[in-house]
């Protein structure tokens, strides 16, 4: 079945229309301009919503597409770091325009980073709590968090699906892939998270706000499955001034 919806793209911001010929929209409805997915249009509004002043920050990507939000982040701001996880290159190090990163080990120095930013990597990480340890270890006070990763609505609580061993994947349920760019054989799902994820969230960055922001919006290209987005605050003991906020958002 046909899917379209007319409406304007928060990525490009042009008029567009958003297409899909299939029913599982979530990877499908795509902007016929730029050819973002409703999760990246998703975390675009966020990013433009609560984080306005984003191209005068230094932002980290973890798992970066070559489309969508993340291009634009890539041109637009100055301060852009993306990142893979490569086993072959030593953390830190550069791989072309990417730089060679563990989202559970990170090499940033200590409050170095305003905005950690990643669209569907969570749920293949072996220790998700490393994971917001380090990223709340090196967000600047008052830094973001920024992130999508499926919720499964009908799971109360969330599941470990399998664990990655130095020898291999070990799973713990029929084996589940999703894409990477960086890997044909794709990534191993790690989790199902459920309706507690944002409780966990608070207990592994303790004294963090967490926003969960579930859009439905068709003019926006914003429907199907699994559209959560998360923005995650790190605080901020000195918030800036109101007239600081402003500056940097004319920026």
């Amino acid at each position: 079945m046909m899917h379209v919806f007319a409406g304007t793209c928060p990525i490009c911001e042009q008029p567009s229309k958003f297409r899909s010929e299939h029913d599982w929209l979530r990877d499908f409805l795509l902007c016929s301009n730029c050819g973002s997915l409703p999760r990246e249009r998703a975390l675009a509004w966020c990013l433009h919503h609560f984080i306005p002043d984003w191209r005068s920050m230094v932002i980290h990507e973890c798992s970066p597409a070559e489309r969508g939000i993340s291009v634009r982040m890539m041109k637009e701001a100055p301060g852009y770091i993306g990142s893979h996880y490569y086993s072959d290159v030593p953390r830190g190090q550069k791989n072309g325009p990417y730089q060679s990163e563990n989202l559970e080990q990170l090499t940033f120095e200590d409050n170095s980073i305003d905005i950690h930013c990643h669209l569907d990597v969570l749920e293949h990480v072996n220790d998700p709590g490393a994971c917001f340890t380090e990223m709340m270890r090196t967000l600047k006070p008052g830094g973001f968090i920024i992130f999508t990763t499926p919720v499964y609505e009908t799971k109360a609580t969330t599941e470990r699906r399998a664990w990655i061993r130095e020898d291999g994947v070990e799973h713990l349920f029929e084996p589940e892939y999703h894409g990477n760019p960086i890997d044909n054989e794709g990534a191993a799902v790690t989790f199902h998270f459920g309706n507690d994820l944002s409780s966990l969230i608070l207990n592994w960055a303790p004294g963090a706000s967490v926003r969960q922001v579930r859009l439905n919006d068709a003019s926006i290209g914003v429907l199907g499955e699994f559209r959560d987005v998360f923005v995650v605050q790190k605080p901020d003991p000195n918030p800036p001034g109101i007239v600081t906020r402003v500056r940097n958002w004319l920026r």
